[in-house]
């Protein structure tokens, strides 16, 4: 006779139950989950039957919590991270910003100056140019005389006498031509030509200007003079028929005969010299 066992229903029920219970918390165990969960899936077993859906239920919800956990965990990290990268970055700012005005400070306090060289020595310092010039010395004791340039700016120069202005004013010239005798001596039979006369009483320097022109007529080949009357000479009278005076004359002679003195009054030579001669003849000796 066969018994049937009626606990075998109720036994496999309690039985299937206590494994899904089982696996859960072990899941749940292993995903970091709640452990009142499985307490509360552990619970479960002896005080009334689970079914398999709502464990597997109790299992996501816990996975669920345990992702969110691990979530959080890592933002959590991620936000320390980044926290403690904006600290590294404000603090290299600061010490940038603190070198920069540590820089400043340094330019505005020693202005262009170089910076000292290594091993503690400063730069070396540099004369201002001057405008002496070197002394040298020479084989013997004595040195080289000072240069030109070395002279004192406020020395006074030279005083400036009414001798050097008058030589500047009047630069030296070539020899003065020799236009002859203020009063020469004739004799009878000596002729001259006169060339050109000067009254003195005619508010002029006849004298000069008798030497200019016996010059110019030397320098152009003419051998011409000049000579003052005052008188001395009966053969050149005035309109009166009495020895003239009070005049320079530039004259040519004496010669020989009258033409001769003519002929050399009249030459072109003489005329290219002083054009438009009249050429008196006279014969200063004797009355005419």
């Amino acid at each position: 006779m066969t018994h049937v066992d009626d606990r075998t229903g109720p036994t496999r029920a309690r039985r299937s139950a206590g494994r899904s219970a089982t696996r859960a918390n072990a899941r749940a165990l292993n995903h970091g989950g709640d452990s009142r969960v499985a307490a509360r899936a552990g619970r479960a077993v002896p005080t009334k039957d689970v079914s398999g859906a709502q464990l597997e239920s109790e299992a996501e919800r816990a996975e669920r919590l345990a992702a969110g956990r691990r979530a959080a965990s890592r933002t959590g990290r991620s936000a320390r991270k980044k926290t403690s990268k904006s600290h590294t970055a404000v603090g290299a700012a600061i010490v940038a910003g603190a070198a920069v005005v540590a820089t400043l400070a340094f330019v505005l306090t020693n202005g262009d100056s170089a910076p000292p060289q290594a091993g503690g020595n400063p730069p070396p310092v540099v004369a201002a140019p001057t405008s002496a010039v070197p002394v040298t010395k020479s084989a013997g004791a004595n040195p080289a005389p000072a240069a030109a340039s070395t002279v004192r700016a406020n020395r006074k120069p030279p005083a400036v006498t009414n001798t050097t202005q008058r030589a500047a004013a009047n630069p030296p010239t070539s020899a003065a031509p020799n236009t002859g005798k203020a009063s020469p001596v004739f004799q009878r039979g000596q002729w001259i030509a006169v060339i050109d006369k000067y009254p003195t009483d005619a508010g002029m320097e006849a004298d000069k200007l008798a030497k200019q022109l016996a010059g110019k007529m030397i320098a152009a080949g003419v051998p011409a003079r000049a000579m003052l009357l005052s008188g001395q000479y009966p053969g050149i009278a005035d309109s009166s028929a009495s020895p003239e005076s009070d005049a320079w004359v530039v004259y040519l002679g004496p010669f020989a005969t009258a033409e001769a003195a003519l002929d050399l009054c009249q030459a072109p030579k003489t005329q290219a010299a002083y054009a438009s001669l009249a050429c008196p003849i006279h014969q200063p000796a004797a009355a005419g």
